[in-house]
Formats: structure tokens, sequence, C-alpha cells
């Protein structure tokens, strides 16, 4: 396993964990359960539904089919509140040619039994990601009708630092107009047989693959949008939402542009000392895309570094870290030791975030999420060694300002 852009079996169990009553079963060694288990603990320690059944080296040699038919009788037993268990298969069963998917049509038992062949070596985060997704597909039901304003959201992980609260904070936006149908970043098996019943699928980085067979089979057309970061972003969103469902969104817009000029009025001082200066990006493709816009449009910061972590290299965002100057790291916890090495503040924004932990109903989405997205970068700043010099120097001086006037 590649530990920061990491392998297929992490993708699949990221992409699968926000399904509140279905199990996550990984067919593989303890450390694809540990290191998984460590990522998900550290943000839903409350909301933990996945066990491994740890093949060991006797099962490496003898195959690992019988430990998988013990834990799916345990599962039975022990997790009968589950309606389904996801068999997420790693690298050593696909490497000795276990017959998962003949293990799973021979079990008996109530629980719906689906199988992701995930193994690290063959596929990076994203394919897992699409090949979970696409696992779900036998789980979705006709529907005779659709219902006008609804959505699928697809792309979101259950485990994102402020997947739940930016949820929250579109439905506030969304209000009467349009409902969630299905999130799969927090949902049932039964909202997920309903996604038929949408009348449009959203798909936020990820998604695409099992979008368009849902198009195909079920005649939900879908649309690919940046996440709504910031003021403009949560503006295009709602403009490409309002355009595809033909609802008209000019209230929810002028709020947004009311909330974005009193949010100026009060760090327009430091904003200014935004302008310009280099910053350093690093997330998944939910959310990259988002940053990039808010961070150039709304901040006006350049961006100099622009990395998609399913091909991370720590090593290469270094070399270029030293190139580029950034006076701004963002993303997740893996860039702390970058961040304290080249002596910059870091924004932990995306998965994930094991050093930093929300209890508040904080979103990063819309005016909130640029307020709150603003008192990072800013307080970040303050709280680095100060430099007469430095390029951070003018956020002090505007506060000297501040506090002398």
């Amino acid at each position: 396993m590649k530990p920061l852009s990491s392998c297929a079996l992490f993708g699949a169990v990221r992409a699968l964990g926000g399904i509140k009553d279905a199990l996550i079963l990984q067919h593989s060694v303890v450390g694809c359960q540990w290191g998984s288990l460590t990522f998900r603990y550290a943000g839903k320690p409350y909301d933990v539904r996945q066990v491994s059944d740890v093949i060991y080296d006797e099962d490496v040699v003898n195959g690992g089919e019988k430990v998988l038919r013990k834990a799916l009788q345990e599962a039975e037993r022990v997790f009968a509140h589950c309606g389904a268990v996801f068999v997420v298969s790693g690298c050593v069963p696909n490497m000795i040619g276990d017959d998962v998917d003949g293990i799973l049509a021979t079990t008996e038992g109530s629980q719906k039994l689906l199988h992701v062949k995930a193994p690290g070596y063959a596929a990076n985060i994203d394919s897992g990601v699409e090949a979970a997704y696409l696992m779900l597909l036998p789980l979705l039901q006709p529907a005779e009708k659709k219902q006008a304003g609804t959505i699928n959201i697809l792309g979101i992980m259950n485990d994102d630092p402020y997947a739940d609260n930016d949820l929250t904070e579109l439905k506030k936006f969304l209000g009467s107009k349009v409902k969630i149908n299905c999130a799969l970043q927090d949902c049932s098996l039964r909202d997920i047989a309903a996604m038929p019943q949408a009348e449009l699928n959203i798909c936020f980085g990820y998604g695409e693959p099992l979008a368009k067979k849902t198009q195909e089979k079920f005649g939900v057309p879908y649309i690919k949008c940046a996440y709504p970061y910031g003021v403009a972003g949560m503006q295009k969103f709602l403009r490409q939402l309002g355009e595809a469902l033909k609802i008209d969104f000019s209230y929810e817009l002028a709020e947004l542009e009311a909330a974005a000029e009193k949010l100026v009025y009060r760090s327009a001082d430091y904003l200014v000392n935004l302008y310009q200066l280099p910053v350093a990006l690093a997330a998944d493709k939910a959310h990259l895309e988002g940053l990039q816009s808010f961070f150039a449009e709304e901040l006006g910061m350049r961006i100099v570094i622009a990395e998609d972590t399913a091909e991370f290299s720590l090593d290469k965002m270094t070399e270029a870290a030293k190139q580029y100057k950034p006076v701004l790291l963002c993303g997740s916890s893996f860039l702390k030791n970058l961040a304290d090495a080249q002596q910059v503040p870091l924004v932990r924004c995306v998965y994930p975030a094991f050093d930093q932990l929300c209890f508040t109903d904080n979103t990063l989405i819309g005016a909130r999420g640029a307020a709150l997205f603003i008192e990072h970068i800013v307080n970040g700043a303050l709280q680095q060694q100060y430099k007469a010099e430095g390029l951070y120097a003018g956020l002090r001086e505007s506060i000297c300002e501040v506090n002398h006037e």
C-alpha cells in the first residue's frame, strides 16, 4: 500500500462507509483493516461498521476461502441488523485466486452479499471508489415515476472531515425547492433502492460510471459539478442545478450576494494581503476543482501546486514546494510535516484529517464556508513566527492598524 495515494481497497471502503445499514467485510490481511479503519475512526468513531476476516500466512498457502465463509457466518450472527454485507477483497485473495463470488453465491442467510474486487496492486483509490459505486447497481429498483425536484448526490465520502455539515448546509440552501433523495455519504439501503425515483444525479468528481449506468437503465440524467466551495462556487452550482431542473434560484443567489458583502466588509483588510500569494493544494477529485476555483477566483491567490491525491507523491510535492515556495498548504493531515518544514500554515479540509476534529456545525461550502476558510488561513498565518520581511507581514500590519483605530 502506498500510504499517501492509497489503493483501490481504501477507495472502496470510503465509498461504502456512508451506508448506515450495511457492513463492510474486508477479505484481506489485517493491515488493510487497520489502515482504513484508523483514518475513518479519526472522524467517525461512533459509526464504524467494518470488519476483517484477517488472512494469515497459512491462508496464503491453503487459500482464504475458509476464513471468508466463517466471517460471513459471524456477520450474519453479530451484525444481523445490517441488511447487506459488502465484501471488499484486497491484494492477497486476488493474487492467490480465492473464488469470492462463488462463496457469496453459495452462502445462505438473510443479508444481501455483494463483492467489490479491489486489489491495491491493480488500481488506485479512485478506481476503488468507482468499482464500489458500480457494485451498488443491482440494489437499485425501477421507479414507476420520477419525483420532481429530487436529486441523488455521488462523490462525497462519509469520512470527509466536513461531509455531514456540508450536506446539512446544502439542504438548507435547497430548502423546499429540491429534495435530496439519496446522498451516498449518508444513506440507507432503502435510499439506494429509491435512487431511480430521482430527477437528476449530481456527480462531485466521482460516480460518473454509476450515473451513466443509471441513466441507461433507469432514465435518470446526471450532471458533473465542482464542489460548491465559497460564494461563487455555490452560485455556480445553483445555476447548474436550476438549469437542469428548471428551478428558479434567484432568491438564493441574491442571499449569497448579500452574505458575500457582509463577509468582505469584515475581512477586506486581511483579504488584500492574500492577493496573488502562492498556495499549494492537494485533494481528491471530488474537491480539487472546487478548491482551485475558490482560491483563485474568490481569494485571488496564485495556485502554484494542485495535486490530485489519487497519484500523490509527497517527494514530488516537497520538491515543488522548494521551487515555488507556497505560503499556504491546503489539503489533508498528510501535509503537516511538509507545512512544518516550510514553516507555513496548513488548512485541513479533505480526507484524511486525523489531527484535527470538528464538533461544531461548521461548513466549508457557501458564504459560511468562505468565512471559515478565511478564518483558517488568516489565523494560521498569524500563528506563524513573525518576520518583518515575511510574506504574511501585511496581515499583522492590518491588525495593528485596526487595533490602533
